[in-house]
């Protein structure tokens, strides 16, 4: 939600893309922790709740596949695709202004596009797992 909402008005409004990339990075790397916590709060809960109000049945099993990807996803972009671009973009001076087909863009992209996937996967298994409880 924060790439949807957040980072087009910060791309449209900051006076370069190198500063809304920055900006947009430094919110993401403060998103990383709350996303891995929250992952990790809604496994304590439903576990809480399972051990005691649930019986186990067919829908419980896929609840609990769907919060694993959940919280898989989670942590695949939280806690390493997003950082370790970050760190990319971090280590190359002048990383906006690099041609596209430089390496280090092309590895950046490629993180970037896992952690967008890997967030949209744990949105839609969380949604999905939230219907079936």
């Amino acid at each position: 939600m924060l790439g949807l909402l957040a980072a087009p008005a910060l791309f449209r409004t900051l006076p370069s893309r190198a500063a809304a990339g920055t900006a947009f990075g430094e919110i993401l790397a403060r998103w990383d922790g709350v996303a891995i916590g929250a992952a990790m709060l809604v496994l304590v809960t439903a576990f809480l709740r399972a051990v005691s109000f649930e019986t186990p049945d067919l829908r419980h099993w896929v609840r609990w596949a769907l919060l694993g990807v959940m919280a898989g996803a989670t942590l695949y972009a939280s806690a390493w695709t997003g950082p370790v671009a970050r760190q990319l973009r971090r280590q190359m001076p002048g990383f906006d202004d690099l041609p596209d087909g430089a390496p280090a863009r092309r590895e950046f992209a490629k993180l970037h596009a896992g952690a967008r996937t890997a967030m949209s996967v744990a949105v839609a298994a969380g949604l999905a797992a939230l219907f079936l409880s």
